[in-house]
């Protein structure tokens, strides 16, 4: 890794932190932003973000104002900096899917037209092309996490760690697995699965060497059916891919992904039991980005499997002294293609057979 991406990285990591504790301070102040940014610099002394906070606590404006919003979404570069540590732990993260927005309906072409050579003074084909239209509607995932107020109010850099991770890695977690598990169709709020209604390619066994034989049927499969492969991508746990490396003695494959048949792989444990190849230029993903909410005077069941009936037990957050975290992501996606996505399934090979 370069310098400079490591230095990169830290300055990431270093903003979803201070973000976290930023909140925590609004918290502490009761929303008195100029007060947490004061409480923020005496606390943080070394933060690189001290003047991300303090145009945002100290710049005032009016509604006729031009510089209004800037203040008001000053806090933003951090908030940013908690997305840019979310993302990347995610398989859509590092894949270059097709951003489109929200609500929209996109135009697909699913057959081309017919073209042929004319001789001199021959009569030309009329041909026609096939176009469907696909609609990407409007999903997000979510969840609160209630900690004391003492936790908040005392917490020390471990705490805001430790807060920040279970956000991510759960909204990751939750994110990649719909995206991959087959099982998950659309509705219920959820986009589904891109591989939901796939035939998926059956292993030919268990051994290194089966692995091998079925990636080269997968990348077949799927050249075939997608010619160019701009943006194709294989998607594989890393032990599958430490196996495949090992099985062809390939020099361009690690346990951390890089490239196999000239094919950038991205590696993630939450793939599960299947091995996928995909059109990424195919998959169009609408993503708001993660919202963090916070409240003390919620009324809330809970409960991870909430009913919302009258007889749910509810609890108020200001009488037992909790605070609710909240965390929406507003996220979809939608194939454009149904054969934009080749898959093995379901994997069990064994390292070293």
């Amino acid at each position: 890794m370069e310098l400079a991406d490591l230095t990169a990285q830290h300055v990431t990591i270093a903003r979803g932190l201070d973000y976290m504790r930023y909140l925590s301070l609004l918290f502490e102040t009761g929303g008195r932003s100029t007060t947490a940014a004061h409480i923020f610099a005496q606390r943080y002394p070394r933060s690189l973000n001290h003047a991300l906070v303090e145009k945002a606590a100290t710049a005032a404006g009016t509604t006729t104002d031009s510089t209004w919003a800037g203040p008001l979404a000053a806090p933003q570069p951090l908030a940013e900096g908690f997305l840019a540590y979310v993302r990347p732990l995610t398989i859509i993260g590092r894949l270059p899917l097709r951003k489109v927005p929200f609500n929209v309906t996109v135009s697909s072409q699913t057959g081309a037209g017919v073209y042929s050579w004319i001789a001199e003074a021959g009569l030309k084909k009329v041909t026609k092309a096939a176009y469907s239209s696909i609609t990407v509607g409007v999903t997000k995932c979510a969840g609160i996490i209630t900690v004391t107020e003492e936790l908040l109010r005392f917490s020390q850099p471990n705490a805001e760690t430790v807060l920040r991770d279970e956000i991510a890695s759960g909204l990751a977690q939750l994110v990649d697995t719909t995206f991959t598990d087959p099982a998950l169709a659309p509705g219920g709020g959820s986009p589904g699965s891109i591989t939901n209604g796939v035939t998926p390619i059956a292993p030919t066994g268990t051994t290194e060497a089966a692995l091998a034989k079925d990636v080269a049927t997968l990348v077949s499969q799927f050249l075939t059916n997608n010619p160019d492969p701009t943006r194709a991508r294989l998607v594989m746990r890393p032990d599958h891919a430490a196996m495949l490396q090992h099985a062809t003695n390939s020099q361009t494959l690690t346990v951390d992904g890089g490239s196999h048949y000239g094919i950038p792989v991205v590696v993630s444990a939450t793939v599960g039991t299947r091995i996928l190849a995909l059109d990424a230029g195919a998959i169009l993903l609408a993503d708001h980005g993660v919202e963090i909410d916070l409240s003390r005077q919620a009324t809330i069941e809970l409960d991870d499997a909430p009913s919302g009936s009258a007889a749910s037990v509810v609890t108020s957050l200001w009488q037992t002294n909790l605070v609710g975290l909240r965390g929406d992501w507003l996220i979809t996606w939608k194939k454009a293609r149904a054969t934009a996505v080749s898959v093995i399934s379901p994997t069990a090979y064994v390292p070293g057979t």
